[in-house]
């Protein structure tokens, strides 16, 4: 979990965690959406493995399918370009993840969810074909 203090829309500091930027984007833009949270994406080689694998395991921050195509979201607060590299490796584990078989063959997009505009990396995700959302929370 990420805290950090950000002021939203001008009006006061107040304290956000990466979640809340997602909960929020999606209620508001998805809110009809097929939608799963904190993701786990990949495979977990058993039972008697599941604990020391949730420390390497990868977590998306949302999942959802809209229009007959999968959307990966990676939040961040403050974007780096290592979020990048994070949502390709998700889309790769994501055709690995046996709780999404039926999605496999749907197109999947990746999306920066943001709530600070960095054109660097907006020109990086550009590149990249992600598409970047910079959005910030309403009081």
């Amino acid at each position: 979990m990420v805290l950090h203090s950000l002021r939203v829309q001008g009006i006061s500091t107040m304290v956000i965690k990466e979640s809340d930027l997602v909960n929020k984007w999606l209620w508001e833009f998805h809110p009809t959406s097929i939608q799963w949270r904190r993701v786990r994406l990949g495979i977990v080689p058993g039972k008697e493995m599941a604990k020391e694998y949730m420390v390497i395991l990868r977590w998306a921050d949302a999942v959802f399918i809209e229009d007959g195509q999968v959307n990966i979201v990676e939040a961040k607060l403050r974007p780096d370009a290592g979020a990048i590299g994070q949502l390709e490796h998700y889309k790769m584990l994501f055709g690995r993840t046996p709780e999404f078989s039926q999605y496999w063959l749907y197109p999947i997009n990746l999306i920066l969810l943001t709530s600070y505009m960095d054109l660097e990396i907006v020109e990086l995700c550009s590149q990249k074909g992600i598409r970047y959302e910079f959005y910030q929370i309403k009081e």
